[in-house]
């Protein structure tokens, strides 16, 4: 991967995972979402609900939207994890609080005899702290608001996926200098 090219040449994927709860180790995912991007554009969605194969805490529910019968008869967490893999093929990830999505991907291919994937990652809570300091919360939806972005779903993997996508799009002309920044810039 050339580290000197420009984002805007780059396809990125922005995911986000709604969970049972906050433990990788113990909650499971119940919903799948992310948008594949190049620049401003979108050039795929993948959401889907799935079965975590455990009940759904009642908090968890009242943060998503997403109960046990919604999800009953859904696919386990495992079928969907091919399809998912398949759609991010090599892009750059990039997600929100990073470290919490990732701990569940990676516990549901450990869990399912998968191995890690290998994907540059980017952490939009990180990067929106080096374009956007001083801030009171890097929440994702406290940074939408901040910056203007129309109201979505909060707490949908699929609106907070496109949501993430605006976020890094916003940081990476923040950051730039004369419009232009590169992925090693964003990474570093």
């Amino acid at each position: 991967m050339d580290m000197n090219a420009s984002v805007y040449d780059l396809t990125f994927v922005a995911f986000d995972f709604e969970t049972t709860g906050l433990y990788s180790g113990s909650d499971r995912i119940v919903e799948f979402g992310a948008v594949k991007f190049k620049g401003n554009s979108i050039l795929g969605e993948f959401g889907e609900l799935v079965n975590p194969g455990i009940p759904i805490p009642e908090d968890a529910a009242k943060i998503s939207g997403i109960t046990d019968e919604m999800v009953a008869a859904k696919p386990a967490v495992e079928k969907m994890l091919d399809p998912f893999i398949e759609f991010i093929g090599d892009s750059i990830l990039v997600a929100h609080n990073a470290s919490f999505d990732m701990g569940f991907l990676r516990a549901a291919l450990a869990g399912s005899g998968r191995s890690d994937i290998k994907n540059l990652l980017i952490d939009t809570q990180q990067l929106a702290k080096r374009a956007y300091p001083g801030q009171k919360s890097y929440s994702l939806q406290n940074l939408a608001g901040f910056l203007n972005f129309p109201l979505n779903t909060a707490h949908r993997a699929v609106d907070d996926s496109i949501q993430c996508m605006k976020l890094f799009n916003a940081c990476a002309q923040e950051l730039s200098f004369m419009g232009e920044i590169t992925l090693k810039e964003v990474l570093a």
